[in-house]
């Protein structure tokens, strides 16, 4: 769950961020809403976050994280789920909230650092519904070792040709 805070206490939530699919600890896939979490399962998560970060006086921009336990899973899609943590501060990942939600959050954090209330930032009556989906996805050099574990690796592009088109953002250090 994406959240902010102000330096008055009030406390707004940017929906989620679905990042399941990850090896090293390393997201790999990052989409935003989650096309699998069920109306009354994200609707507790969104209180739960809300709930953490008014307790705490919560100021500023972050990612709070949960991991649900889909063998709890109900027919209506709700489910048990447990805070794991607080990424207090703006994630890589950041770049698919802003596609669905249309919010700047690198000038959202520094306009809250600088005071601004979440009224005056457009977010203090809530929070848009989600525009479509967006999906982020992290390509790793990597080498597969002789018992199976893929490991870090580096190493020469010699042909790179990163997406293009309406809608597609390339965030990269690759060249050939």
């Amino acid at each position: 769950m994406q959240i902010i805070g102000d330096q008055a206490g009030g406390v707004a939530h940017l929906w989620e961020r679905e990042c399941s699919l990850q090896r090293r600890r390393q997201k790999l896939v990052e989409i935003a809403p989650s096309a699998g979490l069920a109306p009354p399962l994200r609707a507790r998560l969104v209180a739960a976050a809300h709930r953490i970060a008014t307790e705490v006086g919560y100021q500023s921009l972050g990612t709070f994280e949960f991991l649900i336990d889909l063998d709890s899973a109900t027919p209506a899609g709700d489910a048990d789920f447990f805070f794991i943590e607080a990424n207090p501060r703006l994630q890589v990942e950041h770049t698919v909230t802003e596609a669905v939600t249309g919010i700047d959050l690198v000038q959202t954090q520094l306009r809250l650092a600088s005071g601004a209330s979440l009224a005056a930032l457009g977010l203090g009556d809530g929070v848009p519904e989600p525009r479509g989906f967006a999906m982020q996805l992290r390509i790793n050099m990597e080498r597969m070792q002789a018992d199976g574990d893929v490991m870090p690796s580096g190493g020469t592009l010699t042909g790179f040709e990163p997406p293009s088109g309406p809608g597609v953002r390339v965030d990269t250090l690759g060249y050939a």
